[in-house]
């Protein structure tokens, strides 16, 4: 049976998912796997990346071993504000002394087709790292927006059963193109959260 765990408040949510965040690296750390985990964006995910930056995280997680992908991405630059790869590079990324090559980017600024297939295969090869493990991810982070999406999977747009990994999705209300991973990428985490 599952576990469900409630929180009095946002940051001690975050504080527990730091503290697990650190827990379960360091035993992949030792176990001589490395540690895949993806990321959302949103107010709960900058709660975390602030937790994590925290010295008595960030001196403790085994970065190297490490690997930052992400559910989705709206099409934006980097720099943008709406970008989560930027929110998590201005609260998190900057802070910590991870590799560059761990860092699993999803491009906004490229083209929506192109890049929805390029990151399916930069995950594809992913797993050439994870060693003969079935699951692309030890651990995904998901949110639930206010209209009841998580990743850029909205409600009635078709995507639950996509035969791809990542697909390009335009937000029902602003028109704003994103990329998002589908179910099939999602359930192939060892954990969901």
């Amino acid at each position: 049976m599952k576990s469900v765990c409630v929180f009095s408040d946002p940051e001690a949510m975050a504080r527990e998912i730091a503290f697990q965040w650190q827990e379960h690296s360091g035993q992949a750390e030792k176990d001589g796997r490395i540690f895949s985990v993806v990321l959302s964006g949103g107010n709960t995910a900058s709660r975390l990346y602030r937790q994590l930056a925290e010295r008595n995280y960030a001196d403790r997680i085994p970065w190297y071993a490490v690997h930052i992908f992400w559910a989705d991405e709206r099409c934006v630059p980097p720099d943008s504000e709406e970008s989560n790869y930027g929110s998590c590079t201005h609260f998190l990324l900057n802070h910590i002394p991870i590799p560059k090559e761990n860092i699993h980017r999803i491009r906004g600024e490229e083209d929506p087709a192109t890049e929805s297939a390029r990151y399916a295969q930069e995950i594809q090869n992913h797993m050439v790292v994870r060693k003969g493990q079935t699951a692309f991810f030890d651990w995904t982070l998901l949110g639930v927006g206010s209209d009841g999406h998580t990743a850029s999977l909205f409600p009635g747009q078709g995507l639950l059963n996509s035969p791809n990994l990542c697909e390009e999705v335009r937000h029902p209300q602003t028109g704003q193109m994103r990329i998002t991973l589908t179910p099939l990428a999602i359930r192939r985490s060892n954990r969901i959260t």
